[in-house]
């Protein structure tokens, strides 16, 4: 899961190496383990951070192979229920019906795991009408219309999302970047964690480290999005892109400083520890930084 990344992010390894390397995620350590506890049916346990949805999601950021018909019945297990195949439904239904950032999941997991399924594009659709002003998205319009400031959370939530679809060719590259654009000038505004209008921190576990993050936004999973986008030179990122070296160890490392209150599968990272996650992504942050790492 890390070791594949890392070549390719960090060493600039050839795609026959790296891939040769991802190949291996389903039969192997952590990517094993959490094939280990699928059922038949294509559901993971019913819990927090345990559920088919969550389990999902991380796969995806695991970069496992896709091909495989397992996903697919996660998928429509997580989709179906709201929105079964071959009926008819419509934005407004979709908005009144499921908060933002479970749209934006289901998105990405199926623009990884089925980019041919025939509901994605009204899925893509959706979240890109429902953009708001402020260039990013808030789950709490869905109970309270009159909500007029976007959440740190949902942004990340559903342009996670619209990427993927992007990269599947659901959603135009041009359209893509326009909206991604304009979230992530929200964001920048903010420098990632402040307040636009006093500069005091909007909210210390923003800073944790955190991961997974499931639904939670931190700075860390901010950037190591932004990394990918022209953004990530932008003068505004100095201050977050200085708060992620600090919280760098003597050894070069960066530690598990938090993890999100629930039921897991299993522990991947001891909490306190040296994470391999976290380095991992901090280390690709600096690098497309232009730092030395």
């Amino acid at each position: 899961m890390i070791r594949w990344q890392a070549m390719r992010d960090l060493l600039d390894a050839p795609q026959a190496e790296w891939q040769a390397e991802r190949a291996r995620i389903p039969n192997e350590g952590w990517g094993r383990e959490f094939l280990s506890h699928q059922a038949e049916d294509g559901s993971w346990p019913r819990a927090r951070w345990t559920g088919t949805l969550w389990t999902l999601t991380f796969l995806v950021e695991t970069g496992i192979p896709p091909g495989d018909e397992r996903f697919l019945r996660g998928f429509e297990l997580v989709v179906g229920g709201l929105l079964p195949k071959g009926e008819a439904a419509t934005a407004e239904y979709l908005l009144k019906n499921m908060d933002q950032c479970h749209l934006g999941f289901w998105l990405r997991i199926g623009a990884y795991f089925c980019p041919a399924d025939a509901r994605l594009p009204l899925l893509a659709g959706t979240l890109l009408g429902a953009q708001m002003a402020d260039g990013g998205w808030n789950c709490r319009t869905r109970t309270d219309p009159k909500a007029r400031h976007s959440s740190f959370h949902t942004t990340f939530n559903v342009l996670e999302g619209i990427r993927e679809a992007a990269g599947a060719g659901i959603i135009e590259e041009t359209t893509f970047r326009e909206a991604e654009a304009r979230a992530i000038e929200f964001m920048l505004q903010h420098r990632l964690y402040r307040s636009d209008k006093t500069g005091n921190v909007v909210q210390h576990r923003f800073l944790e480290l955190a991961y997974p993050s499931y639904w939670h936004y931190n700075v860390l999973r901010a950037l190591d999005y932004i990394r990918s986008t022209p953004a990530i030179t932008d003068e505004r990122l100095d201050d977050p892109l200085s708060v992620l070296r600090g919280r760098r160890k003597p050894n070069g490392r960066w530690p598990v400083e938090k993890r999100i209150s629930g039921v897991t599968l299993f522990d991947m990272e001891p909490m306190g520890k040296d994470s391999r996650w976290n380095t991992l992504r901090a280390l690709r942050v600096l690098k497309a930084a232009g730092e030395p790492v």
